[in-house]
């Protein structure tokens, strides 16, 4: 064994190498130099070497591509996906699998779905090029990032639309990706007037951030549309398949490391943020129950009036998801107490 180590030692140095090629060639392809099996073990090692030179070409671009394509993945931020190389193999299953490629096409409005007629009336053109937007999960925007003001009045947005719709609205974290502040449709405990002579008590809503609980679809339409102002009527059927977080149902989660964010939208509403520039589809949207069909990523806001605009985006997607049609905070009418220490922080 000692002699046959020390020929394989030989054998992969360049010396040991160049002798052993010219002895191979003197004796007409038969390689015998190694004494244990002759020229089966010689040829063996022979056969690696060829094959492993014809693969490196392949191997070492492939791994340095995973590699970047990986790192890639961990820049996008936390997401709903573990920042881990399992979660990364699982994106890019995903990715290969299940993403469209149509992200520019708005979702068909089918016959059960109602109203046929969106929330948004109409909407300015954004201005500028689309940005560039990466991921599935995370799914983030990665050029024209909004800046932290921005940021700062989105996030003011979102509180107003609550302190606006108490008895409709709460935030918590995000029930698609377990991070970052969300709005739901939650209806409070309390007992709400519907008409002046009827009225009737909801029950409690679940903690924050709760685990999806799915409601009979009938169920969810009665719930939604007694807690309402102005019910908007939404089918039933159509009620059931918008949000797989459904109860409470989330409307809107903010992605604090650039701004933009993602909501669910009516067909209607989600071809017209689509063709004036301001959003585009998720790659799963509508592929399997994991995603709903309208499910949209809206463009980070870089102007005090675009975070306007994305604000009535938002309010489309509390109409859809909940059935409501949300109000606006009056000129001076008392904020809740989380909304009012909130704003009185971010104004410092």
């Amino acid at each position: 064994m000692a002699a046959l180590s020390n020929q394989l030692q030989g054998l992969l140095s360049d010396k040991g190498a160049a002798s052993f090629i010219a002895g191979s060639a003197s004796t007409g392809g038969r390689l015998n130099h190694l004494s244990a099996s002759g020229p089966h073990l010689s040829g063996s090692i022979l056969s690696y070497f060829i094959y492993s030179s014809l693969l490196i070409p392949i191997v070492v671009p492939l791994y340095r591509l995973i590699l970047k394509d990986y790192h890639a993945f961990l820049a996008l931020g936390p997401g709903g996906t573990p920042s881990t190389f399992n979660g990364y193999l699982w994106v890019t299953f995903l990715r290969i699998f299940f993403a469209r490629s149509d992200i520019y096409t708005a979702p068909q409005l089918t016959p059960y779905e109602h109203p046929a007629q969106g929330y948004l009336p109409d909407l300015p053109q954004r201005v500028g090029e689309r940005p560039k937007v990466a991921g599935i999960a995370p799914h983030r925007q990665v050029t024209q990032k909004g800046s932290k003001e921005m940021l700062v009045a989105l996030t003011a947005a979102v509180h107003k639309i609550k302190a606006a719709n108490p008895l409709l609205l709460a935030t918590g974290i995000s029930c698609f990706e377990q991070h970052n502040l969300a709005l739901f449709f939650s209806p409070h405990p309390a007992e709400i007037q519907t008409s002046p002579t009827t009225s009737i008590k909801l029950a409690p809503p679940p903690a924050v951030n709760p685990r999806p609980i799915r409601l009979h679809p009938l169920e969810r339409l009665n719930t939604y549309s007694v807690a309402c102002e102005h019910p908007a009527k939404v089918n039933a059927k159509a009620i059931s398949e918008i949000n797989p977080c459904d109860h409470p149902a989330e409307i809107v989660h903010l992605h604090t490391t650039e701004g933009s964010m993602h909501l669910t939208l009516h067909p209607s509403d989600a071809a017209l943020v689509i063709a004036r520039g301001w959003g585009e589809r998720h790659p799963l949207a509508g592929r399997g129950p994991w995603v709903p069909k309208g499910f949209m990523l809206v463009y980070a806001p870089r102007t005090i009036e675009e975070v306007n605009v994305v604000t009535e985006v938002i309010k489309a997607s509390g109409w859809w998801v909940g059935g409501c049609m949300l109000r606006d905070m009056p000129q001076g009418e008392p904020q809740d107490g989380a909304t009012s220490r909130y704003l009185t922080e971010v104004a410092a």
